[in-house]
């Protein structure tokens, strides 16, 4: 591989697909597990590119627009961006014009979705755009304005596994809503992880997020109330019609949860345990959703 196409690859830092691969495979088993039949296969393909390109947008946006503060971060593989721009390995121009082309992919995405019929998915599809973009872009850039967290929660662990869902041609209803509050919380305690790293760039590059705004101290009681909504979030889910096995599974991850406050309360208190903070952080949110999709395809065998 080329020096540039190298470059590209860490730019499109396409790890982090994984988790719009989860989001949509858990609206999909929800919608699946609610309509007692098997999947449509093309809409599951229109909204599953759907999501990667405007993932990948969103992966290009932030490099271009955060390389000032980037600059000054420490770098993990789960924060700081991936370095591209602030090397100079690729000119900046270069993320704009493939945030735009990926852009254009998304929306082509869900101008199919509209041809199928499914316009409710197609008005997610757009909204999942709109915030994207303006997640990094000026001038609405929301991630300065302490909405960061919550943006980033509503559009990867809502609107993702919502345009899955409805791209079935599944009705909204409480229990597609309600799956999503696990991973929705989940998502939240991660971005307070990965943030933490790079508090202090962020505090000097005018990025007011939520640590920035009430400082390192709110990181333990923030994370704590994140930890308790997940598991919140199942029990609404189970009342909402989910099945007994979503409940199973994602009390299998009640260790991982105890070990994220043990180190959500050393990174509270000092910056040694930063780095790690942020891979557990992403690894636990991961199999919250992971864990959410299985449990709702784990009884299809038996009610399709």
């Amino acid at each position: 591989m080329t020096q540039p196409l190298r470059a590209f690859f860490r730019l499109s830092r396409p790890v982090f697909l994984a988790g719009g691969l989860v989001g949509v495979g858990l609206g999909t088993a929800v919608s699946i597990y609610a309509m007692r039949r098997p999947p449509d296969w093309a809409a599951l393909c229109t909204a599953l590119l759907a999501v990667a390109a405007f993932q990948l947008m969103t992966h290009y946006t932030n490099d271009y627009f955060d390389r000032e503060s980037d600059a000054g971060s420490t770098r993990t593989g789960f924060s700081g961006g991936s370095g591209v721009l602030v090397e100079g390995a690729l000119a900046p121009r270069v993320a704009l014009g493939a945030a735009q082309i990926a852009l254009a992919i998304g929306l082509a995405a869900v101008a199919m979705l509209v041809a199928r019929g499914r316009m409710s998915a197609a008005y997610i599809g757009l909204a999942i755009a709109f915030l994207a973009w303006f997640y990094s872009a000026p001038p609405l850039r929301l991630l300065a304005r302490g909405l960061g967290e919550v943006e980033t929660a509503l559009i990867v662990a809502v609107l993702v596994p919502l345009i899955a869902y409805a791209a079935q041609g599944a009705p909204l209803n409480a229990l597609a809503l309600a799956a999503t509050l696990p991973g929705s919380a989940a998502l939240f305690a991660m971005m307070l992880c990965v943030q933490v790293p790079d508090l202090a760039s962020d505090t000097t590059g005018g990025k007011r997020n939520l640590l920035v705004r009430f400082g390192r101290a709110a990181l333990l009681p923030l994370g704590r109330a994140a930890l308790c909504a997940v598991y919140l979030g199942v029990a609404l889910a189970v009342l909402a019609g989910a099945p007994a096995t979503v409940a199973l599974l994602e009390a299998l991850t009640l260790p991982l949860a105890f070990g994220l406050v043990r180190a959500l309360n050393d990174a509270a208190t000092h910056t040694a345990g930063d780095a790690p903070l942020a891979a557990r952080g992403v690894a636990f949110s991961f199999l919250v959703g992971f864990a959410g999709m299985l449990g709702y395809l784990a009884p299809l065998p038996w009610r399709i």
